[in-house]
């Protein structure tokens, strides 16, 4: 008899171990490591929140009126009403009036093929104006020294019928990021 009570509690301990001990053990250990992986992510986090802080921290450093000339050197979006009010301002300085604005996006962005990956945009705008040789020298040097990021592409000119000033046509391009 006391045999059969020792292999029976033998089996019962065997059912026991792989029906109940063994499972539970093999979950704690994959919650261990799903455990460890959290852990992971929030130390990740946790780094990740201290860069944001610093980036910001810098950010914050850097004065107003130089975040201003930041964005306008480089714009987050295409804003061709500004820039063309810009160029505006800059003619009306030197009494040059300024007419047919045209606006297009590159040829570049219209030869791709897909889905473009850059991290810029550009924008062609082309104009047009009348002025005396050394006026329209002196709106190119501002235009040139101005904030925003211009590259001059074209320019063709013709004589009028004054003889003294010339019809000049101007095509800029201009970048923004996406």
């Amino acid at each position: 008899m006391s045999n059969i009570i020792s292999i029976v509690l033998i089996v019962a301990s065997f059912a026991a171990f792989f029906g109940y001990v063994d499972p539970t053990y093999v979950s704690i250990k994959e919650l261990n490591v799903e455990k460890s992986d959290y852990t992971r992510a929030l130390d990740n986090s946790k780094q990740l929140q201290a860069e944001r802080d610093k980036f910001l921290e810098k950010y914050n450093a850097v004065a107003f009126a130089d975040r201003d000339k930041l964005l306008k050197l480089l714009p987050d979006n295409i804003d061709n009403v500004r820039l063309i009010i810009d160029i505006d301002e800059m003619a009306r300085e030197y009494g040059i009036p300024i007419g047919n604005f045209s606006a297009n996006t590159s040829s570049e962005e219209s030869a791709v093929i897909g889905a473009n990956q850059a991290a810029y945009g550009t924008l062609t705008l082309s104009f047009s104006v009348t002025a005396s040789y050394n006026t329209f020298l002196a709106f190119m040097r501002d235009l040139e020294r101005s904030l925003r990021i211009i590259d001059i592409t074209k320019i063709s000119f013709a004589a009028s019928e004054t003889g003294q000033v010339y019809d000049y046509d101007v095509t800029i391009k201009t970048y923004w990021l996406k």
